[in-house]
């Protein structure tokens, strides 16, 4: 018996990509604003301190001030390493967050065009396991099947109406 080996199959990320890509950008977004604050205090915390040491009098070569200038230097790179790990790692829950969201609005979607199309036989919904908003699967599949069997009653009221009428 051979193994067979089985296909690759490509895992897609952007399922939905107008959501999630803004979805992404306002995350990143909300990143950005909160590294501004922290830079913008940072900046304000060490000019504070600069304007301490110039109204006691010391001057401008005094050690104070390359001590502060370097201490700021020092924070300012710890922020530029946070914000770009904070960055990538809030970029990849991201994607993540986003295509646990997208999943379902994706297959729902699918689901109701077929149904628009009028396509007969359809399989229930079904969302991937960890998707988020399992209900709505339920609450769909149940609307289809008391929509399709109050249609087909209706088709069959019909029916026996117009055999009656024509006897």
């Amino acid at each position: 018996m051979a193994h067979q080996k089985r296909p690759f199959k490509r895992r897609q990320y952007l399922i939905n990509p107008g959501f999630q890509l803004k979805f992404m950008l306002y995350l990143a977004l909300a990143v950005l604003a909160v590294l501004t604050v922290l830079y913008t205090s940072n900046y304000l915390y060490y000019d504070q301190l600069i304007a301490q040491g110039k109204d006691i009098g010391l001057n401008a070569q005094h050690p104070y001030f390359n001590f502060i200038n370097e201490q700021r230097l020092l924070l300012n790179r710890v922020y530029f390493f946070t914000a770009a790990v904070a960055f990538v790692l809030l970029m990849v829950f991201g994607l993540f967050l986003s295509h646990r969201i997208a999943g379902p609005i994706y297959r729902l979607e699918k689901y109701m065009n077929q149904i628009r199309a009028g396509e007969e036989g359809l399989d229930p919904v079904r969302l991937r396991k960890g998707d988020f908003f399992p209900e709505l699967a339920d609450i769909v599949n149940g609307l289809v099947t008391y929509f399709t069997a109050d249609a087909r009653e209706q088709s069959e009221t019909g029916d026996q109406q117009a055999e009656t009428r024509s006897d």
